[in-house]
């Protein structure tokens, strides 16, 4: 049977995400359930979602886009100051590789 290309260092990168999950830190896992729970979210809803500040999540969420965990999905309005805010969104990862390691 052939392999596609990329096949093999698509499934490492899949390992490695599940690897990231692993050693996440009690906020860090917060912030990415909610994102996870919730779709496409600002630092604003996390917040109220968590009951905590926003000053407080925005350094977690940075820390989930730099270990690729989560990105910037769309620019959306806050409905407390009606200015714009992004939203995030969790990274995909192949249902396949789901099932397997979780």
């Amino acid at each position: 049977m052939k392999t596609r290309e990329g096949y093999f260092s698509e499934k490492l990168r899949d390992i490695a995400y599940i690897e990231r999950l692993d050693k996440l830190g009690n906020m860090q896992r917060k912030v990415y359930d909610v994102i996870k729970k919730y779709g496409p979210c600002s630092t604003e809803f996390i917040a109220i979602t968590l009951n905590c500040y926003p000053h407080q999540i925005t350094p977690r969420v940075k820390e989930l886009r730099e270990m690729g965990l989560v990105y910037f999905y769309d620019i959306g309005t806050s409905p407390t100051s009606g200015k714009a805010v992004s939203l995030w969104k969790t990274t995909k990862i192949d249902p396949q590789l789901k099932l397997k390691f979780l």
